[in-house]
């Protein structure tokens, strides 16, 4: 079989196992046939019998109602054996097919019955009743005629039809046994020629399996099997090939591999580059457009208050010689200035408060988890980042909506991380709701800005919603990507998701997702774990 293909082999066998079947399937109907015509004829005596029985039956009524009839001389014993007559006149043309002469004879003792029995009733009726009881006596001598037909009848039906059903299951038995010993034969050639071909299909297979396996493993020297004419020899060429372009796909791979680690150092340093720049940019803007002004209010402001008490004191000769009105009048000029200063201080130090803790938050935290009010995070974050946007544009302006649930039992995480995640959350949508208000034909729209949160039992959950631009589907999946951004050049580095995705997914095991719709809103969701196990397991998970 080495110089046969598969196919001619297969077709080979199956040909062969068709041709077995069919021969044996054309044996099987003709007995089944002859067997079946057998089980027929004996149902149909069976049914003979049954009809003949029936008779025997409907006779002995025809008798009692004949005889009922003699008695009573009633009409209703006179219909009910007329129609008992008839029902046996049914039975009996039933089985006139098997034995006409027989049933004729039945017929014919049957008509002497009644013409004796309707003479006895006759005289019956005339009350002669000793021709009535001899005219009876002579119909009793045809129905038993009658029974004894009927029961001969029987016999020889159930006779027949012993013998019809013994010849069948005969038949039934012969034909089994002969189907069975053409089946084993078959049964063991198809094993015999289905052995032949699985060997001349196996050994082949297994030679290039063992191939195959080594190829997976690594080993480009493995030996490949000869190639033969049939499909096992084109598997075996065709191995030998994908060998060839294995071991080139290595030495690719191997250059890959050595290129893709540099730019996997490169993309790292250009990362901390961008985040160390970003930070940067951050603090220098802070210290020059909020920190030297505000350090000016303060310090002008204690100085002036300072001025006041110097010069309080200094004209307080003269305050004195003036009337009580006017020294009143000035008494309260001076007192409204003082409170006025204290409160510029006042702000003024709060805002210093609100500078020092965006210093903080621009630079490297410690990195440990703390217990920490998630609500109060998120109003300095955003205190923050609104501050934040407002000393770069006077003109922004956004109203803030927060559903903070009050109940939120502190959790752990790191502040500074989870605070610069928010800032760049809140940042981006004040950017979108912003640019929408700039683009908006309806001069009504009103830039709106939502924070969240939510106790889960084991998680919290943080929405930051706004109303601005909307992101668009296509471009949704890669938002957590490093250096991909929906901003303008120059105005995003398209870092900061990225970072934020870190910080919540690989470092506090939470999640962070996003839906959109364009020109609707954008919302954010962040599900944070509640302890440091919870996001151990869901870092693992």
């Amino acid at each position: 079989m080495a110089g046969l293909t598969i196919r001619t082999r297969l077709i080979l066998l199956t040909s062969a196992g068709l041709l077995v079947l069919v021969a044996t399937n054309f044996y099987l109907t003709r007995a089944l046939s002859e067997n079946s015509a057998g089980m027929i004829k004996a149902a149909g005596l069976l049914g003979g019998i049954e009809q003949a029985d029936k008779a025997r039956i409907r006779f002995g009524e025809v008798r009692y109602w004949m005889t009922d009839l003699a008695v009573s001389q009633l009409t209703l014993s006179e219909r009910n054996a007329a129609a008992a007559r008839a029902r046996m006149e049914e039975h009996l043309g039933k089985l006139e097919p098997w034995n006409p002469q027989r049933i004729a004879a039945v017929h014919g003792e049957l008509a002497r019955y009644n013409e004796f029995a309707q003479k006895a009733v006759d005289e019956y009726t005339n009350d002669r009743r000793v021709i009535g009881n001899s005219l009876l006596a002579q119909a009793r001598q045809h129905s038993v005629a009658v029974d004894q037909l009927l029961a001969a009848i029987v016999g020889d039906l159930t006779g027949e039809a012993i013998a019809a059903r013994e010849r069948a299951v005969a038949e039934a038995a012969a034909a089994t046994r002969l189907s069975r010993i053409v089946v084993s034969v078959a049964v063991l050639i198809g094993v015999l020629l289905t052995a032949l071909l699985l060997r001349s299909i196996v050994v082949p297979l297994r030679r290039l399996v063992v191939a195959m396996d080594g190829l997976n493993a690594g080993d480009v020297d493995v030996p490949i099997p000869q190639a033969g004419t049939d499909e096992i020899g084109a598997v075996a060429r065709t191995l030998a090939k994908f060998r060839d372009t294995l071991i080139e796909q290595n030495r690719r791979e191997r250059e890959l591999r050595t290129a893709h680690e540099e730019l996997k150092a490169t993309q790292a340093s250009l990362i901390h580059a961008e985040k160390m720049a970003s930070l940067g940019q951050l603090t220098a803007g802070i210290a020059h457009e909020i920190k030297n002004p505000l350090n000016f209010v303060n310090n002008f402001a204690s100085l002036s208050v300072e001025l006041l008490d110097e010069l309080k004191e200094t004209a307080r000769p003269v305050i004195a010689m003036l009337g009580a009105d006017k020294r009143a009048e000035v008494d309260e000029v001076i007192d409204m200035l003082t409170g006025n200063l204290e409160k510029i201080a006042e702000h003024g130090k709060r805002a210093d408060g609100i500078v020092k803790g965006m210093l903080a938050h621009s630079r490297s935290g410690s990195g440990e988890r703390q217990r920490t009010d998630l609500n109060a995070l998120i109003e300095e974050a955003l205190n923050l980042a609104y501050h934040g946007v407002r000393a770069q544009d006077h003109d922004f302006n956004i109203t803030l909506e927060r559903d903070l649930d009050r109940a939120l039992a502190p959790i752990e995480l790191v502040p500074q991380d989870i605070s610069r995640v928010l800032l760049n959350l809140f940042g981006n949508s004040f950017y979108a709701a912003d640019k929408r208000r700039r683009e908006a034909a309806d001069a009504a729209f009103r830039p709106v800005l939502k924070v969240a949160t939510r106790n889960l039992g084991n998680e919290v959950e943080v929405r930051v919603r706004d109303n601005g631009i909307g992101i668009p589907t296509e471009v949704r999946d890669k938002l957590f990507q490093p250096f991909f951004t929906t901003k303008p050049t120059g105005e995003g580095t398209g870092l900061g998701l990225s970072i934020s995705y870190d910080i919540v997914t690989q470092q506090h095991g939470g999640t962070i997702t996003v839906d959109s719709r364009v020109g609707e809103f954008t919302e954010f969701t962040i599900r944070l774990p509640r302890s440091r196990q919870a996001a151990t397991a869901g870092t693992r998970t």
